[in-house]
């Protein structure tokens, strides 16, 4: 269940079995996945949470995608790079770019973390892909972690 003075702007959907903190600030555009659990002082924006999560206090996860059962330390910062998409816009239509720049480097995206991935507290995840069960003890930004 949500707390009663929760704050929520813009489109958010919560699963009824999520407990999410009467102090967290969620919205717009976000979706709160089945048994998740979002503590005191969390931001979410632009983001879905799947089932089975913990985001613990004051962790901030802005344009991300973040995988079930995984695990969100106090603190930290998860966020991707927006694409300024207005679908209010006519004839707006998303462009796929590719993964890589011509020098290689990963081109701005959201960021999305792979299922029962654990991120240390106080630490930041920028434009990244982190796939399935890994422990995260330090901050990476523009990486893809196999």
């Amino acid at each position: 269940s949500s707390g009663i003075n929760a704050e929520y702007g813009g489109d958010v959907l919560i699963h009824p079995t999520a407990k999410v903190s009467r102090t967290a600030v969620l919205g717009p555009n976000v979706t709160i996945g089945a048994n998740t659990v979002v503590r005191d002082g969390v931001r979410i924006k632009h983001a879905i949470v799947l089932d089975g999560c913990t985001i613990e206090s004051h962790a901030c996860i802005l344009y991300s995608v973040v995988g079930g059962s995984t695990h969100v330390g106090s603190w930290a910062r998860i966020e991707g790079i927006p694409n300024n998409l207005n679908p209010n816009q006519p004839f707006a239509h998303v462009t796929n770019p590719p993964t890589f720049n011509e020098e290689g480097k990963l081109n701005p995206n959201i960021t999305v973390l792979g299922h029962n991935t654990s991120i240390c507290k106080g630490t930041m995840v920028l434009n990244s892909i982190i796939l399935p069960y890994k422990d995260i003890g330090h901050s990476y930004k523009n990486v893809i972690l196999l």
